[in-house]
């Protein structure tokens, strides 16, 4: 029970950082902006004004969540060990594990909390030049905190061996791209021979297909994340979270 509270303080803490750091008030204002020229190029689409508004939103919030995530998660670890304040913290007794769980689940927090006011701002755009919420549209936010999610955790578990918060991005930004294009690796996989055939599928044992939580790209009915979707989420963000504690484990603070 202790632990847990532990968790909980670290997560709240790390929310709250996140919140007032300059860098969040940076990426709203990125965000309105962003979701504003969607506007602009909704106005071009002419018919399709409403689909472009919603698909471009959408894209655009998913993003900019994506961005900041990515920053927090590659810099944080890093940051507590240059200023050594992962030493004090872990000469009290703090398990690794609540401290891991919980910056990630205050990581998660900031993500959610940019995506519902970034869907608030988005909703307002779309009410003001006369269009309802998209069909789905709550699926839509949803499928993209999943994948934040799984993103996030793994962008930890690199951030532990990683040499500098830059390269942390730049490889969980290559594993985000990789994972919304893993039917098409395994068509390749399937048409490969030999040795090359091989790596595709080992490959992709180890990328995420982020294409299930694309609820957006559905429609109708058809748009609600099915189970094996959150299923798929949560072993993602698990795996990640053991592995990264693994690494923890092994490093001397």
């Amino acid at each position: 029970m202790k632990s847990v509270r532990v968790l909980l303080a670290v997560a709240g803490n790390s929310f709250y950082e996140s919140v007032r750091h300059r860098f969040f008030l940076l990426f709203a204002v990125f965000a309105f902006t962003a979701i504003y020229a969607s506007v602009l190029a909704g106005v071009m689409a002419v018919d399709q004004e409403a689909r472009v508004l919603a698909d471009f939103g959408l894209a655009l919030m998913e993003l900019t969540a994506l961005a900041y995530a990515l920053f927090t998660a590659s810099s944080v670890l890093l940051r507590e060990a240059e200023t050594k304040t992962i030493y004090l913290v872990f000469s009290r007794p703090v398990p690794r594990w609540a401290y891991l769980g919980g910056k990630l689940a205050g990581a998660l927090l900031t993500a959610a909390l940019m995506l519902v006011v970034m869907g608030g701002m988005h909703l307002a755009l779309l009410a003001l030049r006369g269009f309802g919420a998209p069909a789905c549209y709550g699926w839509a936010v949803l499928g993209s905190f999943l994948k934040l999610s799984v993103i996030t955790s793994a962008a930890f578990f690199v951030s532990l061996f990683s040499t500098s918060a830059v390269s942390t991005m730049v490889i969980s930004g290559v594993l985000w791209t990789a994972g919304h294009f893993v039917s098409e690796a395994r068509f390749l996989a399937d048409k490969a021979h030999g040795v090359s055939a091989a790596a595709l599928k080992g490959a992709m044992l180890l990328i995420p297909n982020l294409q299930l939580f694309n609820a957006r790209d559905a429609a109708g009915a058809a748009c609600a994340l099915p189970p094996a979707a959150f299923a798929a989420a949560a072993a993602w963000t698990l795996g990640a979270c053991l592995a990264a504690l693994w690494l923890l484990s092994r490093k001397e603070f």
